[in-house]
């Protein structure tokens, strides 16, 4: 996306439009503050910048803090110097401008605010969206009486009987002891004895190959054991910390995983902890909520596309501190998208799964694999008496999709001990 801005022409002003060329960004001048208005009724503009110099007025003050309120998906930047410190800092108080650079200007930090102020709108927006479509959701379950018996449909009657496919498909497509199984056969098909008849040569790529496709099986094995200390483990988690800690842990599984978005040159817009939230206190194991935040990351990765970015949204909600991370829906190989309604509640079923496809490039990064992932995401956030659910969203934000993917993690806020 490319931003586009509305600048106020003035002497002061001048710099800006050659700076906004140089770093790509589209725009428009207006000459006069009472026009303002009008152009900004278009919505069409992420920022509107002016300076300092041309709202001492006032009047022209209180009109920014309508241009606030009246036009929310546009954010209002300040140009200022040092002389006027003191209208730049009750105009931050008042919140009538988001953010200011101060002059000299240059196009590396005009740059720096505006794409830091436009992750910032993306983020505001996409909340907004998200909140409506849940709302609309909402109500038509409440409408449609019956919609359980979605949930009886008879495709998902016999889903135990898919275990034996599914583990087919884990174990021996792809990279691992499939793979691995075959290396060994060309190992020892390949390899040559020599003359005495006491050892055997093997080629380098065949050696490699072996090598390659152990690590991989050792890895499928660590997996099934990590997995299998989740299954077994019942207890509640009764350890309590800051949810600030929950977004450390993110911030962390991240920079794990900046491979992995480099595959597709996928981005994650990742929002802050409501304030509100953090002086109370969530369930917290630091490993297993790793665990979780790699399962779920990794999944909005996969199904997602060449360049598509991922929303991770906090919401302090009542008594809970939300969590979701929000993806694009796309089409599977029945034809419907994303996650269908019928399968809302089965993709935390064991083996569950809606594609069979196998993507060996994000192997080495899996903690989870089998069919697991989703169920013992569940089985954790049952442990943190939290709940997991995901299911699609109707989407008026992407101009090229109609719904996104919203998985939701809801933990429950417990007030400090005194």
């Amino acid at each position: 996306m490319i931003p586009h801005c509305l600048i106020l022409e003035s002497e002061s002003t001048k710099p800006i439009a050659g700076l906004l060329k140089e770093i790509g960004y589209t725009f428009e001048r207006v000459s006069l503050f009472d026009e303002i208005n009008k152009i900004l009724e278009e919505g069409k503009f992420h920022f509107f910048i002016f300076h300092v110099n041309d709202v001492e007025y006032m009047n022209a003050q209180n009109q920014l803090s309508e241009f606030t309120k009246n036009f929310p998906q546009t954010l209002i930047i300040l140009i200022t110097d040092t002389s006027k410190w003191d209208i730049t800092a009750s105009l931050l108080k008042r919140h009538s401008v988001y953010d200011y650079i101060q002059t000299p200007l240059y196009s590396n930090n005009l740059q720096f605010t505006l794409d830091r102020s436009l992750q910032y709108l993306l983020t505001k927006l996409k909340s907004q969206f998200i909140y409506e479509a849940e709302n609309h959701l909402y109500k038509r379950m409440v409408e449609i009486f019956d919609w359980k018996k979605s949930l009886l449909h008879k495709e998902n009657e016999n889903i135990a009987a898919d275990i034996i496919h599914q583990m087919n498909i884990n174990l021996f497509q792809g990279s691992g002891i499939g793979t691995l199984m075959s290396v060994v056969s060309i190992l020892i098909s390949k390899s040559k004895l020599d003359q005495e008849g006491k050892n055997y040569s093997v080629a380098k790529p065949v050696m490699d190959l072996l090598s390659e496709n152990y690590e991989a099986a050792k890895s499928m094995f660590d997996s099934m054991s990590i997995s299998q200390s989740v299954i077994d483990d019942e207890n509640i988690i009764e350890n309590k910390e800051s949810p600030t800690k929950l977004l450390n842990l993110i911030k962390q599984e991240l920079e794990t995983l900046n491979d992995a978005l480099k595959i597709k040159s996928q981005k994650i817009n990742l929002s802050q902890i409501p304030a509100s939230a953090t002086g109370n206190k969530i369930r917290f194991d630091e490993k297993k909520l790793s665990y979780v935040i790699r399962e779920i990351f990794l999944n909005a990765i996969k199904y997602s596309k060449e360049k598509d970015m991922i929303y991770l949204i906090f919401f302090h909600k009542e008594n809970f501190l939300e969590l979701k991370v929000i993806n694009p829906a796309y089409p599977n190989s029945d034809g419907s998208s994303g996650i269908p309604e019928k399968f809302e509640s089965f993709v935390f079923e064991p083996f569950f799964r809606i594609s069979s496809v196998v993507d060996d490039n994000y192997a080495k990064f899996e903690q989870f694999r089998f069919g697991l992932g989703l169920p013992l995401v569940k089985k954790i956030m049952d442990q943190h008496q939290s709940n997991v659910q995901i299911y699609n969203i109707e989407n008026n934000f992407r101009n090229e999709n109609t719904k996104d993917v919203c998985l939701t993690i809801r933990f429950p806020l417990l007030e400090e001990e005194k």
